[in-house]
């Protein structure tokens, strides 16, 4: 166990250059194996995300085994969110407090062993509890892999969350495909249930025996001559709770569009089931881009990143409920939605948030990410739901996911791009805390 105030790398455990190796030589190796590490990291994310992701395609099947109704069965696809929203801020102060490796072990066992209990249910009841305990350990592992990325890859840490996020989109690909054919194959659902949950608890082998303690402990940027300054030394500080309501607003919108968009499709526009499948399903293939989103994040000004991603997303919600009803018009703008949230807003108030704290509060700042983003998505459909009820489906697209990402990119206004903590080189480091006293 550490204390916040204790420094995480073990000097011990840091892999020592050899003699006539030149230091720069060996910050090469270090960064390499660094990222092979982190990439055993991320296939254990993506497992997760499998995971997540085949339940909605199996649950017909569990609803005609157990008789469950649409708004339980609702309830059981959409429990995990519930279980990553109140679990991240306690997330983010166990990882402040544990082994970051530690707490994503932790993480991926639980919701490995909750994915396979599961599949021995006796009802409703217990069910609910392993699906929102699968929800529990996503918030652990993904709070510690963003707090690893915001400190092993200073210097491109939005790279590095764009990775994260994309390693759920690989998985969020592949779950499905993977599951619907082992349901064929073997004629039941716990098929692919079983796979995942064995599978997540190989991965959490792996991390144990791959993933060494000086990279996922890391104080500064694996393999380079560099260190980190500035940042707030508090979460209740002015940059990270500005961060934390715009993120509030963006998972209203981005979870209105996830739960609803396909109903306004076919509801609204009559879409056949295939028509809306499709439709929706290239707005998930720009997740993909997450890491091209990191790299712009890396390199322009905290406001400019995250209020453009949020106007652009609500640009295209206009597009989507105020223009064409055409199937190219909807494919088209359905794709650039998922780019400006996926693989833009997401992945710069990640990496923002981290950045806008100093080291050692990298892992709240995580966990609050977590909990800021999946507590709203608990209530987006349904306040989508409402919206609709009362007006019509084109005026609560316009509202939920036009309107507040509106509001979200006015509120970056408030951020103070200086207080964000940056990469030096250790002798501008000593430099800063001589001039500032800190």
């Amino acid at each position: 166990m550490l204390s916040s105030d204790e420094e995480r790398p073990q000097a011990e455990e840091r892999p020592q250059p050899a003699a006539g190796v030149p230091a720069e030589n060996a910050g090469r190796a270090r960064a390499r194996l660094g990222v092979a590490m982190f990439g055993v990291l991320l296939a254990a994310y993506a497992v997760n995300a499998m995971d997540r992701m085949v339940f909605p395609v199996l649950l017909p099947d569990v609803r005609a085994e157990y008789g469950f109704g649409l708004g339980a069965a609702g309830l059981q696809s959409t429990m995990f969110a519930l279980g990553m929203g109140v679990t991240g801020i306690p997330a983010g102060l166990l990882v402040a407090r544990m082994r970051r490796r530690d707490v994503v072990v932790l993480g991926t066992v639980l919701f490995s062993a909750a994915t396979l209990l599961t599949v021995v249910s006796a009802g409703f009841a217990d069910m609910l509890v392993w699906r929102l305990l699968s929800g529990v350990g996503e918030a652990l592992q993904l709070t510690a892999i963003i707090a690893i990325a915001a400190s092993a890859f200073a210097r491109h840490r939005g790279a590095a969350v764009g990775s994260v996020n994309m390693a759920f989109a690989a998985g969020s690909v592949i779950g499905p495909a993977l599951g619907g054919y082992l349901l064929s194959q073997y004629g039941t659902w716990r098929a692919p249930m079983v796979a995942f949950g064995v599978l997540g608890l190989v991965l959490a082998v792996a991390v144990v025996l791959a993933v060494r303690r000086w990279f996922t402990e890391a104080a500064s940027p694996v393999g380079e001559q560099v260190t980190q300054v500035g940042g707030a030394s508090r979460l209740l500080s002015r940059n990270p709770m500005v961060l934390a309501a715009v993120t509030v607003l963006f998972g209203l919108a981005d979870f209105g569009f996830i739960g609803m968009y396909a109903s306004y499709l076919r509801e609204q526009l009559g879409y056949s089931s295939g028509q809306a499948g499709l439709v929706v399903g290239v707005s998930g293939l720009a997740a993909f881009a997450s890491i091209v989103g990191g790299h712009l994040v890396d390199r322009i000004d905290p406001r400019t990143a995250v209020a453009g991603f949020q106007i652009l997303g609500a640009l295209a919600a206009v597009a989507l409920f105020v223009g064409s009803d055409a199937l190219w018009w909807q494919s088209v703008w359905s794709f650039l939605f998922g780019l400006f949230a996926s693989a833009g807003s997401y992945v710069a108030l990640a990496g923002c948030l981290v950045k806008s704290v100093d080291l050692r509060n990298a892992g709240r700042a995580a966990g609050l990410f977590v909990t800021a983003i999946y507590v709203p998505a608990g209530f987006a459909g349904y306040l989508f739901s409402l919206l609709a009820t009362l007006s019509n489906w084109q005026a609560a697209g316009l509202i939920q996911l036009g309107a507040l990402s509106l509001i979200g990119a006015a509120l970056t206004l408030l951020l103070r791009p200086q207080d964000f903590s940056r990469p030096v080189p250790p002798s501008a480091a000593v430099t800063e805390h001589l001039e500032t006293g800190s």
